[in-house]
């Protein structure tokens, strides 16, 4: 089956098999491979029309028409710089491996909502499956990251 999608602002077509997940075709442009193969371990995390997703859960069939965005694609966005200087800030980023699913559940989390209630927060972080960063630091980050960019956003709207 043939898939054409916008990969990053770029668009790309691959030649694929529908049922085998998505990392397999989408980590030879993007670098990442997740070590779990079910989604938990969140390196292989992307957005996928604008939510996230898992690419090795990802049936490959699911990639044709859409809009994909893996951590690279994000650098021009706002909310995901608010992320980062959070997650410097408090720490998170020296999590390499774990960085890219720590980041989109921020992401996610913030484009919903950017001052998340506790009940959110600890939705989000239940998925976290890493050692190095605590349920604590993500939850602290990502409420820093929200305070942030909503001030910016409510500073624009002047």
């Amino acid at each position: 089956m043939q898939v054409e999608f916008w990969f990053n602002g770029q668009r790309r077509s691959l030649s694929v098999i529908p049922d085998v997940p998505a990392q397999e075709y989408l980590g030879e442009i993007h670098g990442r491979r997740g070590t779990c193969g079910d989604g938990s371990c969140l390196q292989c995390a992307i957005l996928l029309g604008g939510r996230v997703v898992t690419a090795c859960s990802l049936p490959a069939y699911r990639l044709d028409g859409a809009e994909i965005v893996d951590l690279d694609g994000m650098h021009g966005d706002t909310l995901h710089h608010d992320i980062m200087r959070a997650f410097d800030k408090i720490g998170i980023s020296r999590c390499r491996a774990a960085l890219p699913g720590l980041v989109f559940l921020a992401y996610q989390l913030l484009s919903d909502n950017p001052l998340p209630g506790d009940e959110d927060l600890h939705e989000f972080s239940r998925h976290l499956t890493t050692r190095c960063v605590s349920r604590e630091e993500f939850e602290r980050a990502v409420r820093l990251a929200g305070r942030v960019h909503k001030r910016k956003l409510h500073e624009q709207s002047r």
